[in-house]
């Protein structure tokens, strides 16, 4: 069973939030893969398509759809039916093998001594709608299902990092991986992955707009849970660098050479920056010496410290508090990014500068919201990277010197901006003033 009508997905996908490729005319969609999975009295297809473009590269996406049949030729969607969403959730934990055009498809559930206790039959079905890019389901408000939509050859930086934490590392501060579905074979990806259901969880970006709301200086309350947010980061990147014998995780020197490429790359990204932003902003170019000079400051601090796997697009919005306890979770990395790039080593404080970024975005956001002017965020600051400090002392992954420490932070929160600033006018142009604000306020450490 290979019935897609190829001539309706173009249109299929246009109206699909998960969908990347809307601001390109389609040249031609093919199925590049499929497997036919059988429920009582019907079947559905996961089919695997390539989209390409009259411009820019291909890309790849999963459907999983209903047959076209005599009564309709239009493409619909299978993970609208509950009964395709169990069955997909069943391959993974029966550890099902399905053949597909070119290979296999393979569920893989990780076995853990606080193993899942029996599920609910028929398992309820709850769909979220907070995703954008994949699909989300929750099944028996115990497990859920992400159903990844654009997929990429090789291994899922989400998947790899999930199953090490959860099989090689006491980590348990994140919502556990648990199962996975993987295409094997010339299109092989992983197509979906399963974690542990956190219910009644607090967002962390809607924790902090709320204290942030309500309060121009920052409670000893919500200090203390930044505090403990700090402690959290610092206890991953712990667990990220405590394998010396997995290649993928081991930890590596930080040389001269690593700092030189860092360095020359944010000054790059500065230029590139300043190009578009400096028409709206001018003012940004009187700025521009100081911002090179916080750039070079990274290719200046003493080599030493160490290169790890990182989380790669940390904020607020990918942190959780359940149960007085800080969860962080979503490892895919930022989605601009290939999954060779996702996958490089760098320094832990890459993540540590993403969430005192999300801090100035909140503080910002309240601000721009009608909220009361007021210094919200070094508060927040400083007792995150108290925390931080704290569990991470002595750790050979961070400089010995706190100029270095310092010096090498601001540089990689320069590069964060930076991708902020080309972001928001991309994206959100009313947004692109919290940033830029951000940028003229930087200086040259001490």
């Amino acid at each position: 069973m290979t019935a897609v009508n190829l001539t309706k997905v173009p249109e299929y996908l246009r109206q699909q939030r998960w969908f990347g490729g809307k601001a390109w005319p389609i040249k031609s969609v093919s199925v590049v893969d499929h497997a036919s999975v059988d429920i009582p009295g019907r079947a559905f297809l996961i089919a695997i398509v390539e989209v390409l473009y009259e411009l820019g590269h291909p890309e790849r996406y999963q459907l999983p759809v209903e047959p076209a049949g005599a009564d309709t030729d239009e493409v619909k969607d299978a993970l609208e039916d509950d009964d395709c969403l169990r069955a997909l959730f069943q391959i993974v934990r029966d550890q099902r093998t399905l053949p597909s055009g070119s290979g296999r498809i393979v569920g893989e559930w990780l076995a853990f001594p606080d193993a899942l206790p029996p599920l609910p039959d028929p398992i309820t079905v709850r769909r979220l709608n907070v995703e954008q890019s994949n699909t989300s389901v929750v099944f028996a408000e115990r497990v859920i299902l992400k159903v990844l939509r654009k997929l990429e050859a090789g291994i899922n930086p989400e998947y790899e990092v999930g199953r090490f934490l959860a099989t090689k590392t006491k980590f348990r501060a994140t919502p556990t991986l648990i199962g996975a579905l993987q295409l094997d074979g010339p299109a092989g990806a992983t197509l979906s992955v399963v974690h542990q259901f956190v219910p009644n969880a607090e967002d962390g970006w809607k924790y902090t707009l709320d204290v942030f709301k309500r309060h121009g200086a920052p409670p000893a309350a919500f200090l203390a849970e930044m505090r403990d947010l700090g402690t959290r980061l610092g206890e991953l990147h712990s667990a990220l660098a405590s394998d010396p014998n997995d290649p993928a995780f081991a930890p590596e020197e930080i040389h001269h050479e690593d700092l030189d490429r860092w360095s020359a790359s944010i000054i790059g990204e500065l230029g590139v920056t300043l190009a578009d932003a400096s028409k709206q902003f001018p003012e940004l170019e009187k700025k521009r010496d100081a911002l090179v000079e916080v750039a070079k400051g990274l290719a200046r601090t003493r080599p030493g410290g160490q290169k790890i796997r990182v989380h790669g697009d940390l904020h607020l919005g990918q942190t959780l508090r359940s149960k007085g306890e800080w969860l962080i979770f979503d490892f895919e990395g930022e989605p601009s990014r290939s999954f060779a790039q996702r996958r490089e080593k760098y320094s832990p404080l890459k993540d540590v500068a993403g969430m005192l970024r999300s801090f100035d975005y909140a503080a910002a956001s309240v601000e721009l919201q009608g909220g009361e002017p007021a210094d919200r965020v070094t508060p927040a600051r400083q007792a995150f990277l108290e925390g931080y400090r704290k569990a991470t002392r002595g750790a050979k992954f961070l400089p010995e010197r706190d100029e270095d420490f310092m010096t090498r932070l601001a540089a990689f929160e320069l590069e964060k901006l930076l991708y902020e600033v080309r972001y928001e006018l991309q994206n959100r142009p009313d947004w692109v003033r919290i940033p830029v604000r951000a940028l003229l306020r930087m200086e040259v450490p001490k």
